[in-house]
């Protein structure tokens, strides 16, 4: 449609008969005539507002121009030219029909609120949309004209998402298929973590043992290899790393997904590929329908294409996903749906596949093949390695774990620091040459790195066995490095706590219940674990220690055989020690109130006269008093009987925070009505049942009482100063 042309078309003005008319279209808000132009290939729908019209104003609100392919509609309120593109039924301030309640009916009827001005134009509209008309409409024509409508709505629609996919599309087509080498490693390498070793008792001593790796069943002796659920080990037949899992704990499926990524070169950059791989080992596998132990797949989801303008990245992101809320999936720009950026590297293509970008001395293929299983925002240490080139050094050392937590950001202030600004890698690091050496050795990570920091410190020299087994026992625990409440080696120590943790009890943590969220980690060993549980223990248990006066010293107390039962018997003597003192507090907090209540008590005698006959101030003509309580359970008796919190606040009467007073009506003084708080020479709050707010007697009470209470304060004040000046 062209627009110019069509706005050219004169303005119609209600006639004399339509003016008439809409005084008795009651209920109804347009009159809408029809004429067809241009050859009969398009229809004008001229809509007046019957308000309007009744104030005999000509002029109509809007106009809908219509050929078989296309509608806009032109707003006729305005001088200047306006176009709206909205559908009848999704229009501001117009509707075709509502629905009102019929009693008689029981159900919502439809009324129309369109009058079309005679049965002609009816006709013509009908014959118009005659194509997209139903035998079962209710409202004709207007039922056809929305599917019509709807028709051009979806035919925009559908325009508009074409040129952006047609941009994408074009993009997509540069991206090569990935080569099948990568696909092999991905299973093999990637996914090497995922690989089990099924074992079930046949008889005393001897295990029927299945590797999902290479597919061997035979029979193991116990006494040549360690079978515990969950442990890490060796499988007997292929010799690859395995957990070890007991058929009998084994749940129905076990997932284990990673996301890896894959590098293409471009023109101006590359292209960072994520793909989702995941495996599936299945308990009863003549269930599936293959009827195989183990299944996997892989498939392609998020695409950055990276280029360098001026030495600085820039990313122009998609993934594949569903498209506009359209139902169709296929490629589109980034939404951030696809949560992928922790990923496995590929390095069979690098440096090569950026050679030509500043990543190619990132050494980020070498962290990749050093760590072939464990996932990290490798993306993320594109950043990184401009900010930090030195990133590289510590790649090529061999410090991955290191290289890990620079790249992630995990690092924080209770663990070892890293000197961006440093020159050498010993300043970087804060570490002479021996412990440099020794942190390479066993690939520490940030928290080993502060271990040795504060060894080297201490002038205290461990070993590169010491320091992972103490990591594994303590973690970061700095206190026992410096010596701090250790009364044995660090040797002896560590063997301690290992020895004993190996009944110790492993917690959910490898619950069924878990896999769900441990399926993108490979799980810890569970002999490390329970070091580090008993570990926390021993350490919570020495304080205990301290706490009841047992003789640390004595080292039967302080390294106790059978932990766990010697631990828990402590718990409950701490618990019984705390519970004492616990009671030894409340009574002398509620001690505390009784004497800042009595103390309360004669302020008010000053203030109040005293009714003969009750422990009570009444001030007159209100029919009610005030009570002073004499003790916390008292208190406590008044917020049970209110139903408010009230019993909380014995504490803060006893440290003089705050005043609590009773408010009684003088008929019924035993019986709770209103509980006041007088605190900062002001009522704070005064509440009644159920947190209720004051009825208006006893507001006026309550405002004669704190004008009552600040004079008094005022008085004394102005006392002091008179004194004081003579």
């Amino acid at each position: 449609m062209e627009k110019r042309k069509l706005s050219a078309i004169a303005r119609e003005k209600a006639s004399e008969d339509m003016i008439e008319i809409a005084g008795r279209l009651k209920g109804m808000r347009h009159i809408v005539t029809a004429q067809m132009v241009e050859d009969n290939k398009i229809l004008i729908l001229t809509f007046y507002k019957i308000s309007d019209l009744a104030k005999g104003k000509e002029g109509a609100a809007f106009r809908t121009f219509l050929s078989h392919e296309d509608y806009i509609t032109q707003d006729l309120r305005v001088e200047k030219v306006k176009w709206l593109t909205a559908s009848f039924y999704m229009m501001n301030g117009f509707s075709v029909y509502d629905s009102t309640w019929s009693k008689k009916k029981n159900c919502f009827e439809r009324r129309e609120l369109i009058f079309i001005r005679s049965n002609e134009e009816q006709e013509l509209i009908k014959t118009f949309f005659k194509k997209y008309a139903k035998p079962d409409d209710t409202s004709v024509p207007w039922s056809a004209v929305d599917r019509f409508q709807e028709k051009v709505k979806a035919t925009r629609l559908a325009a508009k998402h074409k040129k952006e996919t047609d941009l994408i599309d074009a993009v997509m087509e540069t991206v090569k298929q990935e080569p099948e080498e990568f696909r092999s490693w991905a299973f093999d390498s990637a996914m090497s973590f995922s690989r089990y070793l099924i074992y079930q008792e046949i008889e005393k001593g001897i295990a029927q043992c299945e590797c999902t790796h290479c597919g061997k069943i035979g029979p193991v002796n116990r006494k040549d290899i360690r079978l515990r659920n969950n442990e890490k080990g060796i499988c007997p037949f292929c010799g690859s790393k395995v957990t070890i899992k007991a058929k009998g704990k084994l749940p129905c499926r076990i997932t284990d997904e990673r996301w890896v990524a894959y590098v293409d070169p471009t023109k101006e950059g590359f292209i960072w590929r994520y793909f989702h791989v995941y495996r599936e080992i299945h308990k009863y596998p003549e269930q599936t329908i293959r009827h195989k132990r183990v299944s996997q797949g892989i498939k392609e989801y998020a695409r950055q294409f990276y280029s360098f303008p001026d030495g600085k990245p820039k990313c122009d992101p998609y993934e594949y996903a569903v498209f506009k809320q359209s139902g169709k999936t296929r490629w589109c720009h980034d939404e951030g749906k696809i949560a992928c950026a922790e990923c496995i590297l590929y390095p069979g293509n690098l440096p090569q596949a950026w050679e030509h970008t500043p990543m190619k001395y990132s050494a980020l293929e070498t962290l990749s093949k050093n760590m072939p299983t464990i996932s990290l925002v490798y993306e993320r240490g594109i950043q990184r390695f401009l900010e930090f080139p030195e990133l590289e050094w510590i790649c090529k050392m061999g410090l991955n774990q290191l290289a890990k937590g620079i790249i992630n950001a995990t690092y924080h202030g209770a663990t070892g620091k890293i000197n961006m600004k440093g020159g050498t890698i010993y300043k970087i690091l804060g570490l002479n040459k021996v412990n440099t050496k020794i942190l390479q050795s066993i690939d520490g990570n940030y928290d080993e790195l502060r271990l040795l920091q504060v060894a080297q410190t201490i002038g205290l020299q461990l070993k590169p066995d010491q320091l992972r087994e103490y990591y594994e026992t303590f973690e970061y625990n700095t206190d026992l490095l410096k010596q701090t409440n250790r009364k044995v080696s660090l040797h002896k120590l560590v063997k301690y706590i290992g020895k004993e943790s190996e009944r110790y009890p492993l917690g959910d943590s490898f619950g069924c219940g878990n896999y769900a969220c441990m399926r993108y980690r490979e799980r810890e060993d569970p002999r490390v674990e329970r070091k580090r549980n008993m570990a926390r223990d021993w350490l919570e248990y020495l304080d205990w220690c301290k706490a009841l006066k047992y003789d640390l010293d004595n080292m039967f107390i302080y390294m106790p055989t059978n932990f766990k039962k010697v631990h828990d018997r402590t718990a409950k003597e701490y618990q019984a020690l705390q519970n004492k003192r616990a009671a030894a507090e409340r009574k002398r907090q509620e001690n505390l109130a009784r004497k800042r209540m009595e103390q309360t008590q004669k302020a008010i005698e000053e203030i109040f006269k005293k009714n003969e006959g009750t422990d009570a101030f009444s001030i007159k003509g209100k029919g009610l008093i005030l009570v002073v309580p004499r003790n916390g359970d008292e208190i406590k008796a008044e917020g049970e009987a209110l139903h408010h919190c009230v019993g909380g606040y014995v504490n803060r009467v006893a440290s003089g925070e705050t005043n609590i007073f009773f408010i009684r009506k003088a008929e019924a003084p035993g019986k709770s009505y209103f509980t006041l708080e007088y605190r900062d020479n002001r009522v704070f709050q005064c509440r009644g049942l159920h947190n209720c707010d004051m009825p208006p007697d006893v507001k006026a009470f309550v405002k004669v009482f704190e004008k009552k209470m600040q004079d008094s304060v005022q008085m004394q004040g102005k006392a002091r100063k008179h004194r004081k000046a003579g």
